[in-house]
């Protein structure tokens, strides 16, 4: 039997393969459209959305309290403005009110739609393995926290979930400290208001420390959450369909 031969794919006939296109004006070189699904491809892995959030949008995105409607407005309108915005979100609220969802709906859009270098970034975990570092050689603290510094757009979610130490709020401040003087854009999420919605309750200065949460408000328009516990009350979890 003869054997089968197979031609190579033809290239792309306005780029020729090279996947690159100069503009108009011969300033810049930009990628062809033959390579715009692999670059987002590219882009999304590269932003680290935990497989939980990856199918979050603001289409999905519940508006069961007047607080999340505007939210979600806001964040609609972030997204068509970028990327002239001058500061990013400081998404609040207790649990279970979209927090979470909401930031990442907005990252992916932006590294998506609008060819964004994003990531995100769970703050336990960023302390948890910078920590690491300091008993291991193969990676330094500077190598963790590169890419997180870098990003044009990073989630920082679940700020002061974890009661930080001292060289912790110092690592954070550091971090955002960098972004802030870069002019990179930050979401944070934090469960922690900086009022307590109870008597004896902790406030989001007291659990991230007075520098910290000074530097949030330069960076970053406070957006309160409220409503119903979407997860307790509304999507509880089952074993099965």
């Amino acid at each position: 039997m003869a054997d089968l031969a197979f031609d190579p794919p033809a290239p792309c006939p306005v780029c020729k393969g090279f996947g690159f296109l100069e503009t108009p004006d011969g300033r810049r070189v930009v990628p062809c459209a033959c390579k715009a699904g692999e670059h987002s491809s590219a882009r999304m892995r590269g932003a680290r959305i935990p497989d939980r959030y990856r199918g979050c949008s603001l289409a999905n995105f519940n508006t069961l309290h007047p607080s999340q409607a505007a939210a979600k407005a806001l964040a609609r309108r972030f997204i068509e403005s970028w990327p002239v915005v001058g500061a990013g979100l400081l998404i609040v609220g207790p649990v279970g009110r979209g927090k979470t969802h909401l930031a990442t709906a907005i990252l992916a859009e932006i590294v998506d739609a609008r060819q964004a270098r994003g990531i995100f970034c769970d703050t336990t975990e960023l302390l948890d393995r910078i920590q690491a570092t300091f008993s291991r050689s193969e990676e330094t603290a500077d190598d963790v926290l590169t890419p997180f510094k870098e990003a044009e757009i990073m989630v920082l979610d679940e700020l002061g979930a974890r009661r930080p130490t001292e060289w912790g709020r110092d690592t954070l401040y550091a971090l955002l400290n960098a972004r802030y003087n870069q002019r990179r854009i930050t979401l944070v999420t934090t469960n922690f208001m900086d009022e307590g919605d109870r008597a004896g309750a902790e406030t989001l200065e007291s659990r991230i420390g007075v520098p910290l949460r000074s530097r949030l408000a330069e960076m970053c328009q406070y957006v309160p959450l409220d409503g119903p516990d979407f997860r307790r009350e509304v999507k509880q979890g089952r074993a099965f369909a």
